[in-house]
């Protein structure tokens, strides 16, 4: 099913779609991709999300195939937009930080990544959320992003994407539940105080 395929001295693994994971069994590739933080390794194969599969495919290292067919690059895109309208804004950021040499991991909704950045003395965890920009946020959705990130001991990063692609990204430092306060009130006596 799944062959190492040599071009000069890159090495391209091929993979096979199945559903919407794509499964990679070449025990040389699992664990060359593995050890850089691609894909769940489950019953002797590296599962990868779509997103990781697109992105693995720009960048010549996997091959993909379904029912005899190679998928390209536009194929997997297309796939994955079928069912998932922002696949390619998700795609555009998860290609950002990998571009940038940092471990990134899909985290448990769709809209979120789980990123690693490690240097020789010090490491940092990110729970990445991506947000298209224009959408609105509730602050309850908010508060539930930041408990995410801090339950598991990561830092929030909200990844803001434009009407053209670009990334800007934005650490939350902290989110506190504040009560309902009724400002009208509190501002009475300051106006009292200056009108006399």
């Amino acid at each position: 099913m799944v062959q190492e395929i040599k071009s000069g001295e890159a090495v391209v693994w091929r993979a096979e779609l199945k559903g919407r994971k794509v499964l990679i069994g070449e025990r040389a590739a699992i664990e060359f991709l593995a050890q850089r933080g691609y894909g769940i390794i489950k019953g002797g194969f590296l599962e990868l999300e779509l997103v990781e599969a697109a992105y693995l495919v720009n960048r010549g290292m996997i091959t993909v195939e379904n029912e005899g067919r190679q998928l390209g690059f536009i194929d997997l895109v297309e796939l994955g937009s079928k069912e998932d309208p922002d696949f390619w804004v998700k795609l555009n950021v998860y290609t950002d930080l990998r571009n940038r040499a940092l471990v990134v991991m899909p985290g448990v909704t769709s809209y979120e990544l789980l990123v690693d950045w490690k240097r020789r003395d010090s490491a940092r965890r990110f729970l990445v959320r991506i947000v298209k920009e224009g959408v609105r946020i509730s602050f309850a959705d908010f508060e539930e992003m930041h408990r995410r990130a801090l339950e598991s001991d990561r830092e929030l990063v909200l990844a803001i994407v434009d009407k053209e692609g670009v990334v800007t990204y934005y650490t939350v430092e902290g989110v506190a539940h504040v009560a309902n306060i009724s400002w009208e009130e509190d501002l009475e006596p300051v106006q009292s105080q200056q009108e006399g």
